[in-house]
C-alpha cells in the first residue's frame, strides 16, 4: 500500500493542526497509480474461483402445505374447497404443485395440477407417497383418490418421464390398501 513518510496511507493526509484529512492529492494519486492498476487487472482477469462467490438464490416455495418430500421431489397442496358428493361422501379439491428439484435439461421445474379425492383430505401427508414405483430409477408419486366406507384406499400413481421431464398417469400401476394400510388386490 502507498504510504507517506509518517507511515500513513496516501489517501489519509495529516493537516497542519494534526488531524487526518481524507483528501487525495495529485502526487498521492500518481504514486498509488501502479498499485491501483494492478488491483484492477487482478479483478478483471481473476478466475471465478478467486472472486467471492455469490450465494445461490433459493426460489420461494409454492403456496400451501408441504405434504411430501424426497431428495428429488417436493409436493405442496393448497385447498380449493370441499363439496358434498353422492352417497353422503365429500369431494376434496386441492391445487397440487409438484417441484422437481433437478432435471437434466431445465434444472428446477414446477408443475401445477388439480387433484380431487372422495372422503380423503389431501392436505394430510399420509395421503401422498413418493417412491420409484415403476423401477426406472426416478421418483414417482401416489395420491389417494378415494376412501371407501370400510376404509380402503384407492391410490393413483403418477410416473416421471425423464425424456419429456413431466409426470404422466400410470393407469397400469393399480394400488389399493385396506384400512390398516396393507396392500390388497381388491377392497370394497
Amino acid at each position: 500500500m502507498c504510504v507517506d513518510n509518517a507511515g500513513l496511507p496516501q489517501y489519509a493526509v495529516r493537516t497542519p493542526s494534526g488531524h487526518l484529512s481524507a483528501t487525495l492529492t495529485r502526487s498521492a494519486m500518481l504514486r498509488c497509480a501502479p498499485l491501483l492498476a494492478v488491483l484492477l487487472l487482478i479483478g478483471l482477469v481473476a478466475p471465478p474461483s478467486v472472486l467471492p462467490a455469490q450465494r445461490p438464490r433459493r426460489p420461494k416455495p409454492p403456496a400451501g402445505v408441504q405434504v411430501a418430500t424426497s431428495a428429488n421431489l417436493e409436493i405442496y397442496v393448497e385447498s380449493k374447497g370441499t363439496t358434498p358428493y353422492a352417497g353422503g361422501r365429500t369431494l376434496h379439491v386441492v391445487e397440487a404443485v409438484v417441484v422437481v428439484l433437478k432435471t437434466a435439461k431445465h434444472g428446477r421445474q414446477r408443475m401445477t395440477e388439480r387433484a380431487e379425492a372422495i372422503n380423503a383430505d389431501l392436505l394430510k401427508p399420509e395421503m401422498w407417497k413418493i417412491a420409484d414405483f415403476d423401477g426406472d430409477g426416478f421418483d414417482d408419486y401416489r395420491v389417494v383418490k378415494a376412501i371407501s366406507a370400510s376404509g380402503c384406499r384407492t391410490w393413483w400413481t403418477w410416473t416421471y418421464l425423464p425424456d419429456s421431464e413431466r409426470f404422466t398417469f400410470a393407469s397400469k400401476i393399480e394400488w389399493q390398501t385396506d384400512a390398516a394400510g396393507k396392500p390388497v388386490r381388491f377392497c370394497r
